[in-house]
C-alpha cells in the first residue's frame, strides 16, 4: 500500500469558504477542491499547507494563524492510501489569484458545494455542512 500525507485548507473570509478548480491537464482535471496538495519530504503538514497556498494561490500565510481542524483519510483504491490535515485559516497576505489552479470561488459554508468534487474532500464537505467544525 501506498501513503501519501496531504494538507488541505479551508479559507474562511465573511460566510464563505474558497474552493479552487483544478486545471484541466493535471490528474482528476477540473475538478473541485480544497486548496493544498503533497507533503515534501521532511516537511510538516503546516509547512506545507504554507507552501502549497503560496504555490497555489500567491498567498503568503503565518503557521501560527493556522486552526488544526481534523485529520481525516480516504483511499482511491486498495493500493493508495491519503491521510489529509485539515487546516482553517482566516488570515492571510496577498491577494487570490489563480497560480496553479484553473479557476476559484467563494462559497457558503453550508453549501451547495461544487458538484465536481474530489471524492477524497467529501467527508470534509459533509463536515462542514453538518456543523461539525466550529468555524
Amino acid at each position: 500500500m501506498n501513503f501519501t500525507f496531504v494538507s488541505v485548507c479551508i479559507l474562511k473570509k465573511n460566510k464563505k469558504i474558497l474552493f479552487t478548480k483544478r486545471p484541466s491537464k493535471k490528474y482528476f482535471g477540473d475538478y473541485w477542491e480544497f486548496p493544498g496538495g503533497k507533503l515534501e519530504k521532511n516537511e510538516t503538514f503546516e509547512e506545507a499547507i504554507k507552501r502549497e497556498l503560496f504555490e497555489e494561490l500567491g498567498i503568503r500565510i503565518k503557521i501560527k494563524d493556522l486552526i488544526n481542524l481534523d485529520l481525516v483519510n480516504h483511499t482511491y483504491d486498495k493500493k493508495n492510501f491519503i491521510m489529509m490535515s485539515v487546516f482553517c485559516i482566516e488570515k492571510w497576505h496577498g491577494k487570490i489569484r489563480n497560480k496553479d489552479t484553473k479557476d476559484f470561488s467563494w462559497l457558503n459554508i453550508k453549501g451547495p458545494y461544487p458538484k465536481k468534487f474530489l471524492d477524497g474532500g467529501l467527508l470534509i464537505l459533509k463536515r462542514l455542512k453538518d456543523g461539525y467544525y466550529e468555524i
